[in-house]
């Protein structure tokens, strides 16, 4: 490096509502480079989502396009890089999404004798999608959100948990009695025409779920070995054009997406669609009265 540069870079991963805190780091030298490389190794080098690739430019230089992984951006874009270092075999740039100007620490490896760049990881990795509506108050807000970071991480039986909790926080806030275990504040809400039907089975999803959730799934038992002289040769199956509902032992991806969006869709209900309704009123004016002599 010739001169002093000012760039900024992610460095903090933890996930905020804001994104990644971003701080001014000067860099004034290669030197300067690879002892703030050296510092951050442990970051730099996790499994970072893949979703980028580097773009070799006639000019000699390269590029990136991926998905931009800053939360208030996530969209595919272009990283026009700022400046870079390496040595030899590997280099690592500043590189600028041209569609939000946030900022990603780009590491590209270069074969011998080819001299063209191909993708090794990308800093930072962004952060989870936090977003919920601010009509829902903010301590179920906070527990949500919570739910949808344990999503993120893959951690697939807390966010199961943490909707639990929530929705457990949602009945109290609408009035059900708080000396009753939830399947009967959901029950309440419903008999008391808080929610509908569809809303407390709705909410009835999200208690199971975070009960399966919390409970280790249930040992299996292993029968006693029958001898194949016993074995008498299986009755053909019936059809049944209605399949079974196999009941969930284990929480994987799809039940917590699932439990997340039985959340969502109740807060939409609950909070956000009736301060909406009241926002706006669409009745004719009453006539202005003429006014008295």
């Amino acid at each position: 490096m010739n001169s002093l540069r000012e760039i900024e870079s992610c460095t903090d991963a933890l996930p905020t509502d804001s994104g990644c805190t971003i701080d001014p780091i000067t860099i004034q030298d290669e030197s300067d480079w690879f002892s703030f490389i050296g510092q951050n190794l442990a970051i730099l080098w996790k499994d970072w989502p893949r979703d980028m690739e580097a773009v070799n430019l006639n000019n000699g230089g390269y590029s990136f396009k991926g998905t931009c992984p800053y939360p208030n951006c996530n969209r595919a874009s272009v990283f026009i890089v700022l400046t870079s270092t390496g040595n030899g075999s590997c280099t690592v740039a500043v590189l600028q999404c041209q569609a939000c100007q946030g900022y990603i620490l780009g590491i590209v490896e270069i074969p011998p004798h080819t001299g063209r760049a191909v993708y090794s990881a990308h800093y930072p990795m962004g952060s989870p999608d936090e977003t919920v509506a601010v009509e829902v108050p903010a301590h179920i807000r906070e527990d949500f959100k919570e739910a949808l970071r344990c999503l993120w991480v893959k951690a697939y039986n807390a966010s199961a948990e943490m909707c639990r909790r929530a929705m457990e926080a949602t009945c109290l806030d609408l009035g059900a009695p708080p000396d009753k275990v939830l399947e009967k504040m959901i029950d309440w809400l419903e008999v008391n025409r808080k929610i509908t039907p569809y809303l407390k089975d709705a909410a009835h999803k999200v208690r199971l779920g975070g009960n399966r959730a919390a409970h280790p799934p249930a040992t299996p038992i292993t029968a006693t070995p029958v001898p194949a002289v016993a074995i008498a040769p299986a009755a053909p199956a019936l059809p049944n054009p209605i399949a079974a509902i196999t009941p969930v032992e284990k929480i994987e991806k799809e039940h917590a997406e699932a439990i997340v969006e039985f959340c969502r869709e109740f807060f939409h209900h609950v909070y956000v669609g009736p301060k909406l309704v009241g926002k706006y009123d669409f009745t004719k004016p009453k006539a202005t009265p003429p006014p008295t002599k």
